[in-house]
C-alpha cells in the first residue's frame, strides 16, 4: 500500500483499500483466531497512519468484513452456522458482494471525504 500510495501521490490523486477483520480488536479464541486478529489489527492501524501520511491527494480506507460466506462459510459446521447467525444482529452471513459493494462505494468520488476510516460490514455485530 505505502509503494502504490507515494506514486499516486505523485499523480497527485488515488485511493487505497485495506481489507482488516471486525473482530480484530476482540480477538478470538485459538491460534488461528490469535494470529489472524494480530496481523488484521496492524493493517487497520496502518491505514490510519498512511491516510495521515498521504492525504490529500490519497485516500486510504479499509474494510472490516464481518463473517461472509467464503468457501469456509458454505463448509462450516453447525455449531458455526448457528453462532453467526446468533451473533450477527441482521441474523445472516454477509454475502461477497456486500464486500464488494463497499469497496465500489469507497473507491468512487462518492467518498471524496471519507479518509483513514475502518468501515465495518458486520451485520451490525458490535460486540
Amino acid at each position: 500500500s505505502r509503494g502504490f500510495g507515494h506514486r499516486f501521490s505523485e499523480q497527485g490523486e488515488g485511493c487505497i483499500l485495506n481489507i482488516g477483520w471486525d473482530q480484530s480488536d476482540r480477538g478470538m479464541e485459538g491460534d488461528s483466531g490469535e494470529l489472524f486478529a494480530t496481523a488484521k489489527n496492524a493493517i487497520m492501524g496502518f491505514t490510519r497512519s498512511l491516510a495521515l501520511s498521504l492525504a490529500p491527494s490519497v485516500r486510504v480506507n479499509c474494510i472490516a468484513p464481518g463473517w461472509i460466506r467464503t468457501a469456509w462459510g458454505e463448509t462450516a459446521s453447525d455449531y458455526w452456522q448457528q453462532r453467526v447467525i446468533s451473533e450477527t444482529p441482521l441474523q445472516r452471513w454477509g454475502e461477497p458482494q456486500d464486500i464488494a459493494n463497499m469497496a465500489r462505494f469507497l473507491l468512487s468520488c462518492d467518498a471524496a471525504y471519507i479518509t483513514g476510516q475502518v468501515i465495518n460490514v458486520n451485520g451490525g455485530a458490535v460486540r
